[in-house]
């Protein structure tokens, strides 16, 4: 498991190329979202050299198609929602309560596309 500081294009190389070595022999698929960091010189002159590492871009403007959206909606209305919490700390805690709750299976249905 790779943790980085913060969502930034440094951060993103580093993940890449985490998972480049995790998934040796592999052909690699990683659909993304257009954040500034996804896309620019270094993330082409990266994927020039890793020839096995391919990027495909979700469309604008479409969190419908990207499963953490979600995840995230049903965080905010089963966690969050009708909720006061004196600290940020308070909702980090209860956001990780919910989410250790939940099933493998409600999870694989969250992210369902279909």
């Amino acid at each position: 498991m790779i943790s980085v500081a913060r969502g930034n294009r440094e951060s993103f190389l580093q993940t890449l190329q985490h998972v480049y070595s995790r998934l040796r022999g592999y052909t690699i698929w990683l659909y993304m979202d257009r954040a500034r960091w996804h896309k620019g010189p270094p993330v082409g002159n990266f994927l020039r050299t890793h020839r096995r590492l391919h990027l495909d871009y979700l469309p604008p403007y479409q969190p419908g198609l990207n499963p953490q959206e979600r995840i995230w909606r049903r965080i905010r209305f089963q966690a969050t929602t009708n909720r006061w919490f004196e600290t940020l700390d308070e909702v980090w805690t209860t956001v990780q309560k919910t989410t250790r709750s939940w099933s493998p299976q409600k999870i694989r249905r969250l992210c369902n596309t279909t």
